[in-house]
């Protein structure tokens, strides 16, 4: 179905494309595609190459619990990419059938656009794309409205637990916090728990002392329980945790990762605002702290703090490979992968108990 409305953007929405084939660490990798059943039949009695349809048969599977809107799966080959990513980085699918073919999913990837609790629409920072514009960028993020339509497999339910005045009420206060320049990162994170966690206004901001010691901030013993369930679970992350319970397990853990921290903000001297953008982005497309019915306003302060902790400590950990901007984007990309696109989560609030 079409769906045309006016939506809630980030500002730099409307200027996003697709870096195609220019890409390092291509959406085609890695990331499971869902289909409908009708984009199910749709691929199925599609009329294709030869070459095409092979790679087709290949790739769809349907699932054990099918549903209309949760249908099939495209399978990935041996190497983790899709059967339908050709050898130039394009795509074999809309290469030789156009986008109209595509599922919903590889159509609007890194989009998200989001219709139950109002219209609105970001891009993921699991797009190296969307870190990109974040950096290039000295603002902070606004928000738009614009025009879009999209072809969906259906709608989305409505919610009727959160309304949009909620919802743009309690991000507002999250991004205000966020990109307050007087306010250091430490002071940011022990801030938006704490407004989460009481429910305060947010004139809360700047009160709380500043914690500079990073293995102090959040328990480096659960930390160390998250890195360990990472590495066997993703395995994009596993080079990034093993660097991080190297320095977790040193003689003097604050230390190592306080070495990493200086040398990353003597690199990337905007390393603090890039983390404060990516997310302000990230609140923003996963509708946080709304994620979920039954998570509490106190567990959602509890995940935001474990989330931005356990990306520096990945970031001061691996410092001595972050050699350019690209590294550092490529981590922070494959994070969010993780964070968007799994059930990172509700894993992480298990093992933080």
């Amino acid at each position: 179905m079409t769906i045309k409305d006016t939506f809630l953007s980030p500002d730099y929405y409307p200027s996003f494309s697709c870096k195609g084939p220019e890409c390092r660490h291509t959406c085609c990798n890695g990331l499971t595609i869902n289909m409908s059943q009708q984009e199910y039949f749709k691929l199925v009695g599609l009329s294709c190459s030869d070459e095409l349809r092979q790679g087709l048969d290949l790739a769809i599977k349907p699932l054990s619990n099918p549903d209309p809107y949760k249908y099939a799966e495209l399978c990935h080959d041996f190497f983790g990419n899709c059967r339908m990513l050709m050898d130039n980085g394009w795509c074999r699918l809309q290469y030789e059938c156009g986008e109209d073919v595509m599922t919903y999913a590889c159509r609007y990837f890194p989009r998200s656009p989001r219709l139950n609790i109002a219209p609105r629409v970001s891009c993921s920072c699991g797009c190296e794309k969307t870190i990109e514009m974040l950096m290039e960028s000295e603002d902070g993020i606004k928000t738009t409205s614009g025009l879009y339509s999209f072809d969906l497999a259906g709608e989305e339910k409505k919610s009727e637990a959160y309304t949009k005045d909620e919802l743009e009420k309690m991000q507002n206060c999250l991004f205000d916090i966020l990109q307050n320049k007087e306010l250091s990162l430490d002071t940011k994170i022990a801030d938006i728990k704490d407004f989460l966690e009481s429910n305060k206004s947010k004139e809360i901001s700047g009160l709380i002392s500043q914690e500079n010691d990073h293995a102090k901030s959040i328990d480096i013993i659960k930390l160390k329980k998250i890195a360990e369930f990472v590495k066997d679970q993703y395995y994009t992350m596993s080079d990034y945790c093993d660097a991080f319970l190297k320095a977790a397990q040193s003689d003097d853990p604050s230390a190592a990762l306080g070495e990493g921290s200086d040398k990353l903000h003597s690199t990337f001297p905007d390393l603090d605002m890039w983390i404060c953008k990516m997310f302000v982005n990230d609140i923003f497309y996963t509708q946080f702290p709304y994620i979920g019915e039954e998570m509490s306003m106190k567990q959602a302060g509890t995940l935001f703090e474990c989330e931005i902790r356990f990306l520096q400590m990945l970031l001061y950990s691996n410092a001595e490979h972050i050699t350019s901007k690209d590294d550092l984007v490529d981590l922070c990309m494959y994070f969010f992968r993780m964070t968007d696109f799994t059930p990172f989560s509700h894993n992480a609030m298990v093992l933080m108990k």
